[in-house]
């Protein structure tokens, strides 16, 4: 992820998580870029997903990695 990922409520930097899904790697799956050629025949990407926890409020995002 480019930059440092801050809390929102507390402004204090998010520290990494680890999420356990017991299947493996957490993926979101997106569309294709709109002028890709595979988007034309419906393929679509996964994405890796780091999630980030505030050490403050416990607050926990999800990062899509590209």
């Amino acid at each position: 992820m480019g930059g440092e990922a801050r809390c929102p409520d507390c402004d204090v930097s998010l520290e990494e998580a680890d999420l356990f899904t017991g299947q493996g790697e957490f993926r979101i799956r997106t569309e294709a870029e709109s002028d890709d050629v595979l988007a034309a025949v419906g393929v679509t990407k996964a994405l890796d997903v780091t999630p980030r926890r505030c050490p403050d409020c416990g607050l926990v995002r999800f990062y899509a990695e590209e």
